[in-house]
């Protein structure tokens, strides 16, 4: 029976370049996010590795919206086996007016986790197999960025790791993948990769193409943080994330 992966939040980078790699790995693959301008490519290189493929809008932090869209997805593809999230970490300073904001934002993001997770587990646990990867979505890294991002990021280490150990006895991992530049201990100024390394989407998708493997069944509740550049955000002004040293730093990803 073919798999099924949901990808959730996958108006990014990162999300149609791991819909192509599982596709290309044997997985149906289910889009799910409010925009899904763009996705007409995805759809198209997914078919082309012989794999099915719904796109569906839904709000990834309201669990009605998000769970009819699984049950809409199920009722295509199947259950889902494999749920990939991206989730952003932080928000540029000057485009977070007010504290109620902030909180607002972060709030908003951690819940997107539950909600997702919580729509997939239990289809999950009933075939006594799945596999969660949960992955930041940079905005920036100055130093004030880079604070902003430790808030979400720790949520989204510490949910991750309290899914890995409650979903282990249904055969369910879940791990994360983060910027290599968020990373806390070490966090080297420059990546051994350089500027002329792959672009980070391609990076996540190659360690979630190993995660989903019945070889890493026995890994959960770990980070893998990868360098790797990207393009500025969708709907944000490049002048508007420019780093410290007025150069668009070359390790972050929306």
């Amino acid at each position: 029976m073919t798999r099924v992966a949901v990808i959730a939040g996958a108006n990014d980078d990162v999300g149609p370049a791991a819909a192509v790699r599982l596709a290309r790995g044997g997985f149906d693959v289910a889009l799910i996010d409010t925009d899904l301008t763009g996705f007409e490519e995805t759809a198209r290189q997914i078919a082309q590795a012989g794999r099915q493929c719904v796109a569906l809008e839904a709000d990834c932090a309201d669990s009605t919206s998000f769970e009819s869209a699984v049950r809409a997805a199920g009722s295509e593809l199947g259950s889902p086996a494999v749920l990939v999230t991206g989730v952003p970490l932080g928000v540029p300073a000057e485009l977070s007016p007010s504290l109620e904001h902030h909180i607002g934002t972060v709030r908003r993001r951690l819940r997107s986790l539950f909600v997702c997770c919580r729509a997939t587990t239990a289809h999950m646990a009933r075939r006594k197999w799945g596999r969660i990867i949960n992955v930041g979505l940079a905005t920036g890294t100055g130093d004030g960025e880079w604070r902003d991002a430790q808030t979400v990021l720790s949520g989204l280490i510490g949910f991750t790791r309290t899914l890995a150990v409650e979903l282990a006895a249904f055969g369910i991992t879940a791990n994360y993948i983060a910027p290599q530049a968020c990373a806390t201990n070490p966090r080297p100024r420059l990546s051994p990769a350089g500027d002329s390394a792959e672009p980070y989407s391609a990076g996540v998708a190659h360690v979630a193409e190993f995660l989903v493997d019945d070889r890493a069944r026995a890994i959960t509740g770990q980070g893998t943080y990868v360098a790797g550049w990207s393009r500025p955000p969708r709907g944000l002004d490049r002048q508007q994330l420019q780093t410290s040293n007025g150069k668009w730093d070359s390790h972050v990803s929306h």
